[in-house]
């Protein structure tokens, strides 16, 4: 209450890493929807020994950074040397560790051992390119903090015909002078597997560039704005 009232935020419980996975989407499978079934691999607590590392759990003070979990790390930086702070790769940044001796054997003193699991993944139809989805505590594990996320961004890929411009669809189409002056009918393949016919209005001249426009035959509308 008195931080509050001071302007200090008040601090939760730290946070694993998140862990962004792409998903490769054509033109149709955002047209249609897609169901995806994702396999991933991240830490869990390990339940042999509860997280503690050993089988009574009497960790000690690790010595490569002096129980701090944290460690100084020159890297280059833009053409220079610079001191990093990084959690320790000896104590996985608990600042302790487990004797040798002590040792959990199903996760060998790491406190977390890894597990694969599936998520199933809804594409919504419409879904715009960088669109996320988010499965909140699905990251890894760690003794003491939250589990992160896994997002998985959808990453539209390059259509032979189309190009998208929010939630319409844009064809370049090539015609002759006859064409032009006497009018178009051709058929397209749309994203559905339908086909429908495209036909200039009677007496209607196209000018270079011009724009034809055929209502309905856009994207679905998102829930998210364009």
């Amino acid at each position: 209450m008195f931080g509050n009232m001071f302007g200090q935020k008040a601090k939760g419980p730290q946070k694993t890493k998140s862990v962004i996975h792409p998903i490769k989407c054509t033109l149709e499978e955002l047209y249609n929807g897609k169901q995806s079934r994702i396999k991933v691999s991240r830490d869990r607590i390990c339940s042999g020994c509860a997280g503690k590392g050993g089988d009574q759990g009497d960790n000690v003070k690790c010595q490569a950074c002096l129980g701090k979990g944290k460690i100084m790390r020159q890297t280059m930086v833009m053409g220079q040397f610079k001191e990093l702070k990084i959690n320790c790769d000896v104590c996985t940044g608990s600042g302790e560790i487990t004797p040798e001796g002590n040792k959990c054997n199903d996760c060998n003193g790491k406190k977390v051992v890894n597990q694969k699991k599936v998520i199933e993944v809804g594409i919504d139809k419409g879904s715009p390119d960088g669109d996320k989805y988010i499965f909140h505590g699905e990251a890894d594990e760690f003794p003491e903090k939250e589990a992160g996320d896994v997002v998985f961004i959808v990453s539209e890929q390059k259509h032979a015909t189309y190009k998208r411009k929010g939630a319409d669809l844009l064809m370049k189409k090539n015609i002759t002078v006859m064409e032009a002056m006497c009018g178009i009918d051709f058929v397209i393949n749309f994203l559905d597997g339908t086909d429908f016919r495209v036909q200039s209005e009677e007496g209607q001249v196209i000018q270079p560039e011009q724009i034809l426009t055929i209502e309905e035959k856009g994207m679905p509308f998102h829930k998210k704005s364009w």
